[in-house]
């Protein structure tokens, strides 16, 4: 019985290994592509906060992301080479035969990526700032800013960017784009009435258009200056 019961305890002892290196080859791309990943993910961290990225670093960082994305197919991989090739179009430091080609990259990435994962507003908005730049036609821009809305409505460091471009094609704005426009410069009005006033006030938005929008007894219109500022 003893022996019996040894044996037991070794093909369990054995079987409880196998699976466990069955799940270790299993994860081991996963664990690898996350590996590759850790250098992009700290070099977008610094960005955001406040850090920019040399242009030097763009290369290294894109393969890491590719390299990445082809180890284990993931939607943070894609995105993340996407806001890299982006970054690169945007860099007044980086070559000026680069930005073209990185603009293309950026919006072909990110739309692998919102295909994977479709709710991620920053992607979609970036795919339309990417459209914008390219001359890509009026309604791919206006869908993917539309997408961007709808999936994270409250997202407040997207408003202002999701405003300034939206206005730029208030012409191609159906009637339900246009209320969602409206929604958002609400919104924007309340969460961040002094960067509203301060983009109108420079410019970058349009006080007729955006009266167009939300009507001149607005409380963006109505509310006195000095409260705003």
């Amino acid at each position: 019985m003893v022996k019996l019961g040894n044996k037991r305890a070794l093909f369990s002892a054995i079987a409880t290994a196998l699976l466990a290196l069955v799940l270790l080859f299993m994860s081991w791309p996963r664990l690898q592509a996350a590996w590759l990943f850790l250098p992009v993910e700290a070099a977008l961290s610094r960005y955001f906060s406040g850090h920019g990225v040399d242009a030097v670093q763009y290369g290294p960082l894109i393969e890491r992301a590719r390299k990445a994305q082809q180890t284990h197919v993931d939607y943070r991989y894609l995105d993340g080479l996407s806001l890299l090739y982006y970054l690169r179009a945007i860099d007044e430091t980086s070559y000026p035969w680069q930005r073209r080609p990185a603009l293309h990259q950026a919006s072909e990435a990110g739309l692998a990526a919102v295909k994977r994962n479709p709710v991620q507003p920053g992607t979609w908005l970036r795919i339309a700032h990417a459209g914008a730049a390219l001359g890509t036609p009026d309604a791919e821009v206006v869908a993917a800013l539309e997408m961007s809305i709808l999936t994270g409505r409250v997202e407040p460091t997207l408003l202002m960017q999701r405003l300034i471009l939206a206005y730029a094609y208030l012409p191609m704005l159906d009637p339900e784009m246009r209320g969602l426009l409206r929604d958002q410069t609400e919104l924007a009005w309340r969460l961040q009435p002094r960067m509203l006033s301060r983009a109108l006030a420079e410019g970058r938005l349009d006080a007729a258009q955006v009266k167009s929008v939300v009507g001149d007894m607005s409380p963006i219109f109505l509310q006195p200056e000095r409260e705003r500022s």
